[in-house]
């Protein structure tokens, strides 16, 4: 039994930290399928449509009145939702007795997370999905 004052070994105390760096890459996955999605879906009727399709079971997905619709939009949400979801489960299952840096895993996020942002920008997403258009 320790006593106060007694040294700690600090290995004894570590726990893995692949499930917080699996939550935040998982965050990162469904929000680059959410910037996919509504770039496609704004470059292509065909696309708009199927997307719209997928996301037709949200409440106020479609609808009439003051609040109108959310249109198309509910499908982008729908998709980035399957994306998150999965994704977390296969990075969680791959990670979870891994012990990767928390504050490098962090500091991947923010950076992916302002590259992502910024794409949701017309001017710089038209650079950056100029395939789109071959759809």
């Amino acid at each position: 039994m320790s006593q106060p004052g007694d040294r700690v070994d600090i290995d004894v105390l570590e726990r893995p930290t692949g499930s917080v760096a699996a939550a935040l890459m998982a965050v990162l996955c469904g929000e680059f399928a959410l910037l996919v999605a509504d770039k496609i879906s704004n470059r292509s009727k065909a696309m708009e449509g199927w997307v719209y399709s997928l996301g037709k079971w949200m409440p106020g997905a479609t609808g009439t009145g003051a609040g109108g619709s959310i249109g198309p939009y509910s499908g982008k949400e729908t998709i980035a939702l399957v994306v998150w979801c999965l994704s977390w489960v296969i990075l969680h299952a791959a990670l979870r007795n891994a012990s990767p840096s928390v504050a490098k895993s962090l500091y991947a996020f923010l950076i992916g997370l302002a590259v992502i942002t910024v794409n949701f920008i017309d001017p710089i997403a038209d650079w950056t999905f100029a395939f789109v258009k071959w759809f």
